[in-house]
């Protein structure tokens, strides 16, 4: 009865969807950090789907699948959001790396996920994520 217990604790403090904005990214390479707290880039979790965009512009908005285990988070299947054309898939990776995607199928390692604070590593980069 106890594992049980603590493992329903576990699943809804490691509940990832909501609204996170990102607040920094450590360049691992270089041992850089970056304050993006100005540049508005958020990513929006519901469900089964991830939106990244840059608040107040409609024209970089991606949405993606992704799986998301206890200790990891993968990025499947990006596509433009096109209200009025359809949503195009991304081929193209470099309208991913403002909001801190490398890949157009990019492997994060959960660092931390609280209900207030997101930090997620990927081979390139640590993204510092605040909840709103």
């Amino acid at each position: 009865m106890l594992a049980v217990s603590c493992d329903v604790l576990h699943t809804d403090k490691d509940s990832i969807d909501g609204f996170w904005q990102l607040v920094a990214v450590d360049t691992l390479a270089t041992g850089t950090t970056t304050d993006m707290r100005e540049s508005q880039v958020t990513w929006a979790v519901q469900g089964s789907l991830l939106e990244v965009r840059i608040a107040d512009s409609f024209m970089e908005d991606f949405v993606f699948k992704f799986e998301h285990t206890s200790n990891s988070l993968k990025l499947l299947s990006p596509y433009q959001i096109d209200r009025d054309h359809g949503d195009v898939k991304v081929v193209n990776v470099d309208l991913l790396r403002p909001f801190g995607i490398n890949e157009l199928e990019e492997n994060f390692t959960l660092i931390q996920l609280s209900g207030s604070q997101l930090i997620l590593e990927s081979s390139l980069l640590r993204l510092h994520f605040r909840n709103y």
